[in-house]
């Protein structure tokens, strides 16, 4: 598929940005419980002055429409778990894969991997039904995103994900918790500053 190189940057591998997202082995919690995907290819508008969150369009290989990547933030940024599905042909756009959420694919395939089939064809029928449910006019906004309330919702599952396992364990002491919360807390707070300033901002190709 071409794209006009005037009009489009092109992100794909080896993006900084898609680099961290395959090689980050706390973004598999996103990936493999949340849903959470990236695709192969995003296209940057770069005619356009607005926030970079609103430049960003999604090609689909298998029927060439270039969709306004809006379309999978907010709630249709989760449940994604086989990819993005064009709204168009309902074909499923490829996405990337961390590298982490791979292992634990593979490791716990003959758990999964025999239902693999009928979870698709159900989520494919949810997700159909979520997008036509989600008309472009009520696309969420750089303005109207809660980038602080994001960030402390990342730090508060990673808090989960990594510290709470170790408090049932008993491996933590009260101490250790504390340190745990405040880490997390700035964790979360930098998340969020760092998502506002690069996906809010109007300069970033």
């Amino acid at each position: 598929m071409e794209f006009d190189k005037e009009k489009y940057k092109i992100w794909k591998l080896p993006h900084p940005m898609l680099i961290h997202w395959v090689v980050n082995p706390g973004l598999a919690f996103n990936e493999l419980i949340l849903g959470q995907r990236i695709p192969k290819i995003t296209l940057i508008d770069k005619t356009s002055d607005a926030p970079l969150m609103e430049r960003q369009y999604i090609p689909c290989p298998h029927c060439n429409t270039i969709h306004n990547g809006l379309l999978w933030a907010k709630r249709g940024a989760y449940k994604n778990w086989f990819g993005f599905m064009c709204p168009t042909c309902e074909n499923v756009i490829p996405c990337l894969w961390n590298f982490t959420s791979l292992v634990l694919l593979a490791i716990t395939f003959p758990i999964w991997g025999w239902f693999r089939k009928p979870l698709k064809t159900k989520w494919l029928k949810f997700k159909k039904a979520e997008l036509l449910n989600s008309p472009e006019a009520e696309l969420p906004t750089a303005k109207q995103t809660p980038w602080l309330k994001m960030g402390l919702i990342y730090g508060a599952l990673m808090f989960c994900f990594t510290a709470v396992p170790k408090i049932v364990s008993g491996e933590l002491t009260s101490t250790g918790i504390a340190v745990q919360v405040g880490i997390w807390l700035l964790a979360g707070l930098a998340f969020g500053g760092v998502m506002k300033l690069v996906l809010g901002c109007s300069k970033v190709q």
